[in-house]
């Protein structure tokens, strides 16, 4: 079971999405802790104005973590599932606050909501619900700019979502707190029972892991703690009493150093064995916090919170703990602790001070640390052994293009922090925004016989201010940085786009290249459907081209998302036939439309040997009663033997060049619609 979820749970989008975004809010988490440590440290030194300021700007920042969490998590799910960004915030923040006042979630003295669990499941309920509303396009067809349709659109959709959405949480509500008349209460426990003890500890420490904080919603139990210890020492004062072993610092001097969980344990695991060097500065920012007994940041940081791997260890450590201390003490080992004191205490100190200036109660806290590496150790080395894969947090696309159908998920696939992603290619692609615009030049497919364009190539390129087209040698670069399906989505909806103006020809067809990474996109399939029927291109003027490479990856996949393309009347076409190792054995298991011959191929026709092998490939592509396209025509000769083989459909610099639409349009190889008209 374990290993099982070693194994799959880093891979699954959701979680690693909340993952990354607790990432993203590090620095937030950071100023909060580092503001109350300010705080705290100005009420030592009288300094009483100073010490309420920083402690309610700790406060203030604090609360609205999980705002910022709604935002960047609805904006990750909006990315996910090619959703309008715009509307999975609005929609999620405003249920946000809607909802937790419907439950009554505002604590006493706080303006805003502090409910991670809702931070997070409202926008994951949002996009949900988004996705039966995507394909609908109620102003299809009507006149207005492409802003004021998206616009009423966006607010129409929100509207939707919300009232949906608030109609499920009220009856849930109504149903669960109203009409059965259930409570959220804890159960009671004994503060002097261990075993009650072991209760709120695990109890404790589940509620942080889903981003819960457990002191509040435990109050009561350490309230009583709290005044049970201070009467037991009011009676030891006047000689008529013993302190009990569970007193309100003896939880926090041995199951809270570096605090819940006894994550001190767990930042000097980091510090010591972690490989990633994103680990270690997170350790090395979190580890003043953690002597001092803050722990958000490793929390998020890490995290911790919703990473089903670190609950288990994080559960685990303050319960050994808790259960080292309590015998220790029991035993004689170490004097039972006295008095009452800062929770801020550090390790070590806090030990010698509690048991009234014994050595053995430090002592007694650094095993009970040293027992918490060895328990985090396993945990915590599997994580950083998974962070080691190349990750790219930070997407490019908003930056680069303006279309909503952007994948930022590619590369996120574990819990790790942020790691260096390749340079060279991000300095690449931002220099390319920078210097200039992505533009689509289009390659006309010529038939001999018809004499005549019969589809268009719709091929990316770089147009610099100044005017300089840069071929598309970029695409590595993208491919380094995860973005593929950005740069493939971009390129799909602005194909189409253009195609849009030429679809009242019969025989137009446009053709766009995709890479695996795009077709294995879960709503690949939807995003095609959607941008075709907002059209008014025919299924069948749309063609596809793929690599041997996507058969490779996920053969299974692949092949039922071709099919149902095929299904729809979309031609697939597989590209680079010829250039791979594998391409024979694909044609006998996939069907294809067009098969699409490779121009290496056409290199060695000057030889008998050549002709033969080109010969052969034209022969296994028209067994499978495709049609056959030569890429790459570049001479008479060339043409004259292709003809010859009875192939008429012919790609390359003999005819045409790859060229802006406009050049296209000027040589009349497409017309306007009106233009035919007249």
């Amino acid at each position: 079971m374990f290993t099982y979820l070693m194994k799959h749970l880093p891979a699954n989008k959701y979680l690693a999405g909340i993952s990354n975004v607790f990432i993203m809010l590090l620095p937030v988490s950071l100023i909060s802790s580092f503001s109350l440590l300010a705080s705290n440290g100005a009420t030592l030194l009288n300094w009483t104005d100073v010490s309420y300021e920083l402690n309610t700007i700790s406060s203030l920042i604090a609360q609205l973590f999980p705002v910022l969490l709604v935002v960047f998590f609805s904006q990750y799910l909006a990315s996910l599932h090619k959703q309008p960004v715009i509307a999975i915030i609005t929609s999620s923040v405003l249920l946000y606050f809607i909802i937790c006042f419907q439950w009554d979630l505002f604590h006493e003295g706080s303006l805003i909501p502090i409910n991670f669990p809702f931070a997070i499941f409202i926008p994951i309920a949002v996009s949900f619900f988004y996705q039966y509303l995507q394909l609908l396009s109620i102003f299809r067809d009507t006149h207005l700019p492409n802003v004021v349709e998206r616009s009423i659109n966006l607010v129409i959709s929100v509207c939707i979502v919300i009232s949906i959405l608030l109609g499920i949480s009220y009856g849930t509500k109504f149903v669960i707190l109203d009409a059965l008349h259930l409570t959220l209460m804890m159960p009671r426990l004994d503060p002097m029972s261990l075993f009650d003890g072991i209760i709120y500890e695990f109890t404790r420490g589940v509620l942080w892991s889903i981003g819960v904080n457990g002191h509040v919603i435990l109050a009561s139990y350490k309230i009583e703690l709290f005044r049970i210890t201070s009467e037991s020492l009011a009676l030891i004062e006047t000689g008529s009493g013993t302190i009990p072993i569970l007193t309100s610092n003896f939880y926090d001097f041995y199951t809270g150093m570096g605090g819940s969980g006894n994550t001190l344990s767990l930042v000097i695991c980091v510090l010591l064995f972690a490989k990633n060097k994103g680990y270690r500065t997170l350790a090395k920012a979190a580890l003043l916090l953690s002597i001092f007994n803050i722990n958000e940041p490793i929390l998020y940081g890490l995290p911790i919170m919703f990473n089903p791997i670190m609950i288990i260890p994080f559960l685990l450590t303050p319960i050994v703990g808790l259960l080292i201390a309590y015998f220790a003490t029991l035993w004689g080992v170490v004097p039972p602790i006295m008095g009452v004191i800062s929770w801020m205490t550090p390790p070590i100190i806090g030990g010698y001070l509690g048991t009234d200036g014994a050595i053995s109660g430090s002592i007694l806290q650094c095993i009970i640390i040293l027992i918490g590496i060895a328990i985090y150790y396993p945990f915590f080395m599997r994580m950083d052994k998974l962070s080691m894969g190349k990750t790219a947090l930070d997407s490019l696309t908003e930056r680069f293009f303006s279309s909503e159908k952007i994948d930022t998920t590619k590369a996120i696939g574990s819990y790790i922090p942020h790691l260096s992603i390749n340079m060279a290619a991000q300095k690449t692609v931002e220099h390319l925004h920078k210097t200039g615009d992505f533009i689509l030049y289009y390659q006309p497919q010529y038939d001999v016989d018809k004499q005549k364009v019969i589809s268009l190539e719709a091929l990316i390129r770089h147009c610099s201010y100044s005017g300089h087209i840069t071929p598309p040698t970029f695409i590595d670069s993208f491919s380094e940085l995860g973005l593929l399906p950005e740069l493939d989505f971009w390129v799909l909806e602005k194909a189409i786009a253009t195609a849009n103006n030429y679809a009242h020809d019969p025989d137009f067809k446009i053709s766009v290249n995709v890479s695996p990474e795009t077709v294995l996109v879960p709503t690949f399939l939807t995003t095609v459907m959607q941008l075709i029927k907002r059209s008014s291109l025919r299924f069948e003027q749309l063609e596809l081209e793929i690599t041997e490479e996507l058969l490779i990856k996920d053969e299974k996949e692949t092949k039922k998302t071709l099919n149902k393309l095929r299904e729809l009347g979309i031609t697939i076409a597989l590209d680079d036939f010829g250039s791979g190792y594998s391409s024979i054995a694909y044609l006998s298991r996939f069907d294809f439309d067009k098969v699409k011959i490779d121009r290496s191929l056409l290199l060695n026709i000057g030889t008998e040997r050549g002709r033969k092998l080109f010969s052969l490939a034209v022969e296994l592509g028209q067994i499978t009663g495709a049609n056959i396209v030569v890429e790459g025509a570049e001479s008479k000769d060339e043409v004259d033997f292709i003809q010859s083989l009875g192939i008429s459909c012919i790609q390359g610099f003999f005819f045409y060049k790859p060229m802006a639409i406009e050049a296209i349009i000027e040589l009349g190889l497409v017309t306007l619609q009106d233009e035919q008209v007249a």
